[in-house]
Formats: structure tokens, C-alpha cells, sequence
């Protein structure tokens, strides 16, 4: 069967080592379609999910092309320097056209911001974090990567494939080779401004955070960013087909559009201290802003920014009014002062996680999180939709006590990864659940990895277990002068050292350092980035490795948590979490040609369906005999059926290939046509557009 066919060929999910360090933590991101992005001090690298294609024929991978997930990946330079021609489309789209170089030279980078250091240019340009942006916000609807530079820029990538590209009318597979540079912000980088002489303005800012807010609408999104001068800055992204806007202009025209919408004071009520002050803690983190989740009413949407200043989290709520256009600007109301605001001793990198969820209680929306200072997780909880405080009047850090933590929370060992899991929309639980590792891991600290959900609903993850027996491991301390690398707990070595000397002392050979968590989209996996140091000698291989975490395959997923993490998935999401996460079934997600599948419960069927009769064979004029995945004439030429019509595909270029059920779609520009022709010009025909009408899947290109 093909069920049984699909889950035996299933790649295996591997360790991915790298020959690389990472510069900060939090360098892991996962993406809603189960792609993962990983930042290193001298490298990016892009993985994208496999997996075995029954519809693809003969560019369906072979067994040693199969041998692990994440065989398809992008290793691309750490360095972004900030060059204007990265928005070179992003200003052509607008109708502005950059000046080259002066005297055919690449102008140098003479740095930007507040700072000694940076405000001259001495940033380097690696890679501080990664952060992937909702569903539906790139081309063919896919998430992009967008990347924070030490330079003070934010640089996002992802697929760009103009119209005419081959690579849209022969790809059959994905591949990186269609990735771009999309657009950046930040570090001189020139961005459309109808207001300036020149048409557009350069950003004299120095980006140091930023944060996407959760999903709104395809091609529609927010993005939020603060500078060093600690202003918080909403930019509206769009992309969108401008066909129609173009003369002469011939297939897809898609342009991103940028413009910033809102900007508030994000210092936060406490006087500053200088560094000569005895009192003085370093403060500020990439990682400082996060959005909760958005709670729709027929109004408007809803959400609340978070933001880290310096020893507070404040929490300000953002809403759309009315419905966004593609194409025009939301009617955005960003409030004047925050919903809520807390004093907490806060230290360098501090970080915010939100709870994937919103609770009712009265006439309140609460949405709840994590606050990690970075030394210890606290729980907080916001009212989405109340009414915004006083603004909190200044004063100084010592005047609330924020500027020390207690006593009993003292702690040396921060939290670099930590993740929320998704909760039982049925069973509140009494506070987030979440887990989290901290950036050492030795024999005599054993807090490197801490959860507050309970071993029955989510055991120790295989990595914990192979970190925690390989950090407490003994071994002879000659072995481990001698340089013992070995990851198995055979005692032959121990014999080997102890023959002559049965009290030699004994050391912790290994320790290990975190650098990221992340979850799949369905929470079902987890990955961890560390990497493997040696006690006894200084470790200057720049080695790092993500390990992988994932439930057993025997243990069945409770149906209430199942329930909640499925409702908002993506196709490929989905997927993932049937193949790695014991969450639902493939048979539910992908066409199996059985009569099962989502194509007998599209709309477009019952539209089209008198129209399958009245086909013939382009060659030879005969009927045809249809079938969901071939159609076939009584003269044996055959063609692909479309997924969401059911109507036999008879020319090329007219079509577009699912990337995770392997058939294929005619394009929304050809529907028109043959509804007029077959069915008359009142016939209203309702497509689901950039995704398959099979399965919900994302298109190939």
C-alpha cells in the first residue's frame, strides 16, 4: 500500500554536525513547514525537510539519497556586510532607482548607531540570531529567514523566482538554487521613502532586536524592531502580485513593499547608570522583543508586544482595525502607554517566550508566558484586550529593587533555549509548561536541563539522557590526558588503564555547552545545539552538533493534546509531526489515490465535474478515462490529473507540482478559462490558489 510504502521510506532523523561555533545563543529556529535555520559564527545553514514522494516518478530519491532527514541543506557565508543592492528590488518595485557606486568602487561601511565601536564601522557582520517569519509570507507562501547582523542590519532570505526564471517551469523537487537575498533593514540600507527627494531614505539606525508577529493574512505581516536608542519600530511587510499594475508585464510580478507604520519610546521607566556606577549591570538582548498570539473579533485583531528594557518587561498592545488590503497599509492602533509593566532584575540576554494560546476567564483574554531573566524562568500573564495602565513614572532601579535578584535565585548558569509546549485547549494547565536547558552542562551542575511538565506526558528526550550520562561518565584521568574521544560507555578502557593501578584517579572527561531549543511545528521533536568540550585540555576544534529529541513511536499521543496541536498547522507541518512526532496519520494529510483524500472534498470538483466528461485527447481527439492522479486516452497517451479539479493537465507550463503529495494543479490563471468555456462567464470559480488542492501542501515552485 502506498501508507506502508511512504512510512518504511521515511529518512531517519540524524544528528547534523557542523564544523562551526555559534557567536550567541538562541542560534536555533524551526519554521512552520519543519525547516530548519541555524546560525554559527562563520556560517548559515538552511535544512529542508525530506521526504519519500510516491508522486514524483522517477525524481522520487533513492535509498542513499534518503539516508537521513535534513540531507538537503544550505551552507552560506556568516558575513553579511550591508550592501544597498540587497534592496535593490525591494526600491525597483517602488519605482526607484539606486545610484551605483561612486568611481565603479563598493563604498565602505562606516558603521551606524550610538555606539564608540559600532558607530564607526568596526562591527564585523556575523550572524547573531535567526528567526523564521509566519506562513504565508513568502513567495509560493512559505515562511522566510530573516537574520540579525552585528552590523545593526536585519537581512531576509528566502525563495525569489522571477517570471522569467526556468527554474518555475522545470522544477520538480525543491532546491536552494532559487534562494535570495529578499530585503534588509537597518545599517544604511536604502528602503523606498516618497517623502525624500530622492525617492528613498537610507536607515541611519542600528538594529539590535527584532521579532515577527504571528500570522495574519497571505503575504501580510508585522514586524517589529528596536535600535539603540531603544525605539520600537512597527514596519508592515507585504508581498504581493503587481501584474495587473505593470504594462505589458507577463507572469507573476511579485514585489515586497515595506513601510513602517509606528514607533514608541521602549526605554522603560528607569534612569539610566553609568558604567562607572558601582551599581552598574550590563543590560540588553537581540532577543528582546516577542509577540503573543493575535485574538480576532469581527472587528479587529489583537495582540500585545513585549519588550526588555533595562531591569523591566513591558507589554504593549497593537491592533488592526478592519480588514488589510493587499497592497495598502493596515489601520494600526498602537497604544500610547503599556497593558502592564513589571520592575525584575533583568541581565544580558534576557528573553521572552509567549504560550501558544489564549485563555478565557470573564470578559478577559489572557495570553501567559515565560520571562527568563536570563537565570530563572517566570511565569506572567496579560490581558490581550484590557484597557492600557498609567504610565509608569521614571525613577531608578534601586528605588523598586530590581537592580539585584534574591538570594534564593541566584545563579551563574543562564537559560540559552527554552520552549513552551503547546497546552490542552480542554485542560488549562496552572502555568505554562515549558523546558529549558542553560549554557553549561558539567558533572557537578545538573540543572542544565529543567521542565515542570511530568515525566508521564513528556519523558527525558534522548539528548538529555546522552548529555547526562556522557557529562557524569568517570574515566581514568591518564585516558583523559591522553585525549579519549569516545561516545560509547564500554569499560575496556577503564580496564586497560587499571591494570597496574587500581586506585588511579578518575575525571569527568566531557562538558557541554547549549546554544539553542527549538520545537517542531506540532511540538511533537525537539532540537538541541550544543557542543562537546574537553576537561582536561583546551578545546579549539570549533565543533557543534544538533541532537534531536522525539517521543516513542509505541506510546500513543493523548487525544486532547493531539487535538490542540493540530488545528493550526501547515500541511508540511503536519506531515512532520505524523512521520517524527506520533502526532495524527499520514493518510490524513497526503493523497493516497484511494478515494480518501482531501480531493473528493474540494469545492472545485463539483464545479468541474461535468466539464471531465467533455475532455478529449489533445493528440488524437478520444475519451478519456480519468483517475486521481492519470488521466488516460483509449490510445494510451496520458496525462496528470489536476488535484483540485480532477481535470486532465494537456499541455505544458500550464500546471504547478505539490512539494509534499507529489501531484499536481493547474495554475489559478487557466481556471477562468475553461470555466468560461465549458460552464459560461457567470461561473465563480473558488480556488485555494498557492497551495494544492490535494492536500493543503505548498507548491514546488
Amino acid at each position: 500500500m502506498w501508507l506502508t510504502w511512504f512510512i518504511s521510506q521515511a529518512p531517519r532523523l540524524e544528528t547534523l554536525d557542523f564544523r562551526f561555533r555559534p557567536l550567541a545563543p538562541h542560534a536555533l529556529a524551526w519554521s512552520c513547514d519543519a525547516e530548519l535555520a541555524v546560525a554559527l559564527d562563520d556560517a548559515l545553514h538552511v535544512f529542508l525537510p525530506n521526504y519519500p514522494n510516491g508522486g514524483a516518478g522517477d525524481d522520487a530519491l533513492d535509498g542513499d539519497q534518503m539516508h537521513h532527514q535534513f540531507s538537503m541543506s544550505l551552507q552560506a557565508s556568516g558575513i553579511i556586510r550591508p550592501d544597498a543592492s540587497i534592496n535593490a528590488k525591494l526600491c525597483e518595485a517602488a519605482g526607484v532607482k539606486l545610484p551605483g557606486p561612486r568611481n565603479m568602487e563598493v563604498s565602505a561601511f562606516c558603521g551606524v548607531g550610538r555606539g564608540p565601536v559600532t558607530g564607526s564601522g568596526a562591527a564585523l557582520g556575523q550572524i547573531v540570531r535567526v528567526e523564521w517569519s509566519p506562513n504565508g509570507m513568502g513567495q509560493n507562501l512559505r515562511p522566510v529567514l530573516t537574520v540579525l547582523v552585528t552590523n545593526g542590519s536585519i537581512v531576509t532570505l528566502g525563495e525569489h523566482i522571477g517570471s522569467g526564471s526556468t527554474i518555475a517551469s522545470s522544477a520538480t523537487t525543491r532546491t536552494f538554487r532559487n534562494w535570495r537575498f529578499l530585503w534588509g533593514l537597518g545599517a544604511l540600507l536604502p528602503i523606498p521613502d516618497g517623502d525624500c527627494k530622492r525617492g528613498f531614505r537610507e536607515m541611519d539606525e542600528r538594529i539590535v532586536s527584532f521579532s515577527w508577529a504571528r500570522e495574519i493574512l497571505p503575504g501580510r505581516g508585522l514586524l517589529a524592531y528596536a535600535n539603540d536608542s531603544r525605539e520600537i519600530v512597527i514596519m508592515s511587510v507585504q508581498l504581493y502580485s503587481r501584474e495587473s499594475e505593470l504594462e505589458g508585464s507577463t507572469g507573476d510580478q511579485s514585489a515586497w513593499e515595506i513601510c513602517e507604520l509606528a514607533r514608541f519610546d521602549g526605554r522603560g521607566p528607569h534612569k539610566g547608570w553609568e558604567p562607572e556606577d558601582p551599581d552598574f549591570v550590563p543590560n540588553g538582548s537581540g532577543f528582546s522583543l516577542k509577540w503573543s498570539p493575535w485574538h480576532v473579533s469581527p472587528e479587529s485583531r489583537t495582540a500585545t508586544l513585549a519588550y526588555i528594557a533595562n531591569n523591566h518587561a513591558g507589554f504593549r498592545r497593537i491592533s488592526i482595525h478592519g480588514e488589510w488590503e493587499k497592497g495598502r497599509d493596515p489601520t494600526l492602533r498602537v497604544e500610547k502607554t503599556d497593558t502592564t509593566a513589571i520592575c525584575i532584575p533583568l541581565y544580558a540576554d534576557a528573553f521572552i517566550e509567549w504560550e501558544d494560546a489564549i485563555w478565557s476567564d470573564g470578559d478577559g483574554h489572557m495570553a501567559r508566558g515565560i520571562i527568563a531573566t536570563p537565570f530563572v524562568p517566570k511565569p506572567f500573564q496579560v490581558d490581550l484586550c484590557s484597557t492600557p495602565s498609567r504610565p509608569m513614572a521614571s525613577h531608578s532601579a534601586g528605588q523598586c529593587s530590581s537592580v539585584y535578584a534574591e538570594e534564593d535565585e541566584a545563579s551563574t548558569n543562564p537559560i540559552t533555549g527554552l520552549i513552551i509546549h503547546h497546552p490542552d485547549p480542554n485542560n488549562k494547565p496552572p502555568a505554562p509548561e515549558y523546558s529549558l536547558v542553560r549554557l553549561s552542562a558539567t558533572a557537578t551542575n545538573q540543572d542544565w536541563y529543567q521542565t515542570n511538565v511530568s515525566e508521564n506526558d513528556a519523558p527525558i528526550p534522548r539528548w538529555a539522557e546522552y548529555v547526562r550520562r556522557h557529562s557524569t561518565r568517570l574515566v581514568p584521568r591518564l585516558a583523559a590526558m591522553e585525549g579519549f574521544e569516545s561516545d560509547s560507555d564500554s569499560e575496556d578502557l577503564d580496564d586497560e588503564f587499571m591494570e597496574d593501578d587500581v586506585h588511579m584517579s578518575q575525571v569527568h572527561p566531557h562538558r557541554f555547552r547549549f546554544w539553542g531549543l527549538a520545537s517542531s511545528p506540532g511540538d511533537g521533536c525537539t532540537a538541541v545545539l550544543m557542543t562537546k568540550h574537553n576537561t582536561q585540555h583546551p578545546y579549539r576544534r570549533p565543533r557543534s552538533k544538533i541532537l534531536f529529541g522525539r517521543p516513542d513511536a509505541a506510546k500513543e499521543t493523548t487525544p486532547g493534546k493531539q487535538k490542540g496541536v493540530a488545528k493550526n498547522l501547515t500541511t508540511e507541518g503536519r506531515l512532520w509531526e505524523a512521520c517524527y512526532g506520533n502526532q495524527g496519520d499520514v493518510s490524513d494529510i497526503a493523497p493516497t489515490g484511494t478515494g480518501d483524500s482531501l480531493i473528493d472534498q474540494n469545492p472545485l470538483r463539483d464545479l468541474f465535474k461535468d466539464v471531465i466528461a467533455q475532455q478529449r485527447c489533445v493528440y488524437c481527439e478520444s475519451r478519456l478515462n480519468i483517475s486521481s492522479q492519470e488521466s488516460m486516452c483509449e490510445n494510451g497517451h496520458s496525462f496528470a490529473t489536476c488535484a483540485a479539479t480532477g481535470l486532465p493537465i494537456m499541455a505544458p507550463g500550464v500546471s504547478r507540482l505539490c512539494a509534499v503529495c507529489g501531484l499536481r494543479c493547474l495554475k489559478v490563471s487557466e481556471l477562468p478559462a475553461i470555466a468560461d468555456r465549458y460552464i459560461g462567464s457567470n461561473a465563480v470559480v473558488d480556488s485555494a490558489g498557492d497551495v494544492c488542492g490535494g492536500c493543503g501542501g505548498k507548491f514546488v515552485s
